[in-house]
């Protein structure tokens, strides 16, 4: 970048950072920088960087897979902080005249707090061990017969999740009787990520393969992605 294109892209990013707050962070990176190096960042206690740090492997990829010459940005992706927090990011491409990348301006959105306030609402209205020993399901009352939906959510993966969840079983070969804690809700996560959940009855069919109540897999839903790995 230019001097002049950096000064201006940085005071975007401070101004983008204060308007959010905290729980945004703003990341400039000069793609001119072999690295991509972190020209301007505000908010950087969320993932721990500071200006000077490396684009990460996920940025590094859409630069050497050219992504950005068939997109200006990319929207709502889900990845991991080097300090093990899963956040939302969206990344602007920044081209020269040219249409050459010279920059990037990530923000990278950490809902944490916000999950852990809803999770604790929820547990309010509904404690676990009530709705565990509570919830009832009468299979009788569905139709046997569903209208299709006109219309699907654009992020949802084709398919039905009970297909697709087990497709994944099978591709990996695994057993979701044999899985420890750590690596189903690791599974759930990606599926997650992948939009899964999204799809009309994902988490009915999700709760039968992996033999819970779909109280219980709302749960691993949440600790999912509060988890550390």
């Amino acid at each position: 970048m230019t001097d002049s294109q950096l000064h201006y892209f940085t005071k975007v990013a401070e101004f983008i950072g204060r308007v959010l707050g905290p729980d945004y962070e703003v990341a400039l990176h000069d793609i001119s920088d072999r690295d991509g190096a972190l020209v301007a960042i505000a908010n950087g206690h969320i993932s721990g960087r500071s200006i000077g740090h490396v684009a990460s492997d996920k940025l590094m990829h859409i630069i050497e897979t050219h992504e950005y010459e068939h997109s200006d940005f990319i929207l709502h992706q889900y990845g991991m902080s080097p300090n093990g927090r899963i956040l939302c990011s969206s990344t602007m491409f920044i081209k020269n005249e040219a249409g050459y990348l010279i920059g990037a301006l990530c923000i990278n959105f950490d809902d944490s707090r916000y999950r852990e306030l809803s999770q604790k609402v929820f547990n309010l209205c509904h404690p676990d061990a009530l709705v565990d020993t509570n919830f009832r399901f009468d299979e009788t009352k569905v139709p046997l017969k569903i209208t299709p939906q006109p219309h699907r959510l654009k992020n949802a993966p084709d398919g039905s999740a009970h297909d697709i969840i087990t497709a994944e079983l099978r591709e990996r070969g695994l057993n979701p009787e044999n899985l420890s804690v750590k690596d189903k809700l690791q599974l759930i996560l990606e599926l997650d990520s992948k939009g899964v959940f999204l799809i009309k009855g994902a988490v009915k069919d999700a709760a039968e393969i992996f033999g819970c109540s779909q109280a219980t897999m709302y749960r691993h839903l949440s600790k999912a992605k509060e988890m550390m790995y």
